[in-house]
């Protein structure tokens, strides 16, 4: 009803401003012919006028009035607007609906594509990964034949590739995350030592070391395919800003009221207070990824992403020079 008015108040004053002039010339006209016209026969003329005014109004009120609740209410899961009550409404109807049958058969084109662009990709990455076993095998085959410092930057170009085809697999899959992911009862700490045993070379080679504080009885829920990948980029990155330290990565978990976080804490470079804001950021390097060319800024923000739909709160505090501490938050099931 609100907008309704609104949508005829300019009308209403108008119409009210002509019945104010045709009584000011009836007056004048009146006082000319020698009498004047009683404000009793004013004030029957306004009511008489304004009565009709108001027939007229209910009667287009109730022919709109389906239109008008329409644009009230949520128009997510309605498609069409109700019959149009005349000629003007019909054709604005006939345009939304051209237009809505548009889109929809563009979002069904690009939902098409994306679908088949995320098939594209994980498929890509599971061809990849095979002959990068391959390679992985013929370099342990290889070892003693190699020198050691080419069989440590054979290695560690594969963890890149590895590391690369890993992202674009779990940047495919986060599309359609509701339908692969499986919650369940998880011992952190044996999720954590397999993660650590899988980066095993690369904490030698870049001489940090890890250290799990954690009590063997804590149990989270969650999946676990998507939870260690979160805890690969995380410790991949704790160990390429910690390089070359001699220092520890520290895994431990707090309790709080029932309530556990896991902290994954390095004490490398750290990360500026003005890129903090920022990390979460698709592609976002910051002014450390500047400096590591390997640095893609999508490591963290995948890790958001998948957080997020896990139900897992994920927080970064860091200090320049003193370290970056990331902490997992698991709510109780």
């Amino acid at each position: 009803m609100m907008a309704y008015i609104r949508d005829h108040l300019a009308s209403i004053i108008f119409f009210y401003s002509q019945i104010g002039l045709v009584i000011l010339i009836a007056q004048l006209a009146s006082r000319i012919e020698g009498y004047t016209i009683s404000n009793e026969n004013i004030l029957y003329m306004l009511l008489v006028v304004t009565f009709f005014l108001l027939v007229y109004h209910l009667f287009r009120y109730l022919k709109f009035r389906d239109m008008y609740h329409f644009t009230e209410v949520d128009t997510a899961r309605t498609a069409w607007l109700p019959d149009p009550p005349n000629q003007l409404t019909a054709q604005i109807k006939e345009h939304y609906e051209k237009q809505y049958d548009a889109y929809k058969q563009e979002l069904e084109t690009l939902y098409t594509e994306k679908k088949q662009e995320s098939m594209f990709i994980q498929q890509w990455v599971h061809q990849m990964k095979t002959p990068l076993s391959v390679m992985k095998l013929i370099l342990e085959k290889e070892m003693y034949s190699i020198p050691d410092n080419a069989k440590s930057d054979l290695e560690e170009e594969l963890e890149r590739i590895e590391h690369g085809l890993q992202l674009a697999l779990y940047q495919a899959r986060l599309q359609q995350f509701e339908r692969d992911f499986h919650v369940e009862k998880i011992p952190l700490t044996e999720l954590l030592r397999s993660v650590v045993q899988d980066y095993k070379s690369s904490f030698i080679r870049n001489h940090v070391y890890p250290k799990i504080e954690n009590d063997n009885t804590v149990i989270i829920y969650s999946d676990p395919k998507w939870l260690r990948f979160v805890l690969e980029q995380i410790t991949g990155n704790a160990i390429k800003y910690a390089s070359g330290t001699k220092t520890q990565i520290h895994f431990y978990v707090t309790n709080t009221s029932g309530i556990y976080h896991l902290h994954i804490k390095d004490e490398g470079i750290g990360i500026p207070t003005q890129d903090l804001k920022r990390i979460f950021d698709p592609f976002f390097t910051g002014y450390n990824g500047r400096h590591y060319q390997e640095s893609t800024g999508m490591g963290l923000y995948l890790s958001k992403q998948i957080c997020d739909a896990l139900n897992h709160k994920l927080s970064v505090h860091s200090k320049v020079n003193k370290g970056t501490t990331v902490s997992i938050r698991f709510d109780r099931s």
